[in-house]
């Protein structure tokens, strides 16, 4: 596991220092190292497109599942009373309920966690620049590399200056955007309306709170995903991705 990891520090070091020398006659040498991390971040998103449609079509098929869903829920309705008064028949509700989507999943072809792909798919690439940023012998000119109003790529939030917070504002201008651009097109009812709209606002404030300890580097590869997450749903929320057939 240790030289999977290594071997992945690796590539996105080499990566990076592909992108730097590419763009360092257009930008100078200080910005590119930003410039580098965007373009990764494009690489990445652009490798995870496949997964991208996939998620798509989920969260359409889920969509058009919801009436079917409602009627199990109806059916196999549980009496949340019953967890104090006889914790084991509402287990047992509960496991009925759940067997009986899964049925309804497994019927049209529908995967419910087909649209957390592409985020868990990035999360080691996130991790991996992460540590990158963090190990000052792979790529110690990062300890210096400014991008434009951005005085050191390798700072958390608060060891750099207040320009910062620029920065971890557009990440969460941009989470927020595009939790409402996603929920404008896959509505829902009922209470996972609630729960989408708590999220749509929570998310952001949570996100804000946890990046304070992060790299700026990390956090223009965040904002720069974000940008690209709200394009592409743009792009395909228009186009004609075909739905899984119903079986």
């Amino acid at each position: 596991m240790s030289a999977l990891w290594n071997g992945l520090l690796d590539v996105i070091e080499a990566v990076l220092r592909f992108f730097h020398t590419a763009v360092s006659p257009v930008f100078g040498d200080a910005a590119a190292w930003g410039w580098a991390i965007i373009l990764l971040t494009v690489a990445v998103r652009v490798f995870l497109l496949p997964l991208a449609v996939k998620q798509t079509r989920s969260q359409r098929a889920m969509q058009r599942l919801q009436p079917e869903m409602k009627k199990l829920q109806a059916k196999y309705k549980t009496d949340r009373s019953l967890m104090k008064t006889n914790p084991e028949k509402y287990r047992d509700q509960r496991q009925k309920q759940q067997e009986a989507m899964m049925a309804l999943y497994k019927e049209h072809g529908v995967n419910p966690a087909g649209g957390c792909l592409p985020l868990v798919a990035q999360m080691p690439v996130f991790f991996a620049l992460f540590s990158v940023l963090r190990d000052t012998q792979r790529l110690p000119e990062l300890q210096q590399a400014s991008f434009y109003f951005v005085q050191n790529l390798a700072h958390t939030v608060n060891q750099a200056g207040p320009s910062a917070w620029l920065l971890v504002l557009a990440m969460g201008a941009t989470t927020y955007y595009s939790s409402r651009q996603m929920m404008a097109n896959t509505p829902a009812t009922g209470q996972q309306a609630s729960q989408q709209k708590i999220m749509m606002y929570a998310m952001p404030l949570i996100l804000v709170f946890f990046s304070l300890n992060l790299y700026l580097g990390v956090l223009l590869y965040w904002i720069t995903t974000n940008v690209w997450t709200i394009g592409q749903q743009w792009v395909m929320f228009r186009a004609a991705i075909p739905e899984p057939a119903v079986k």
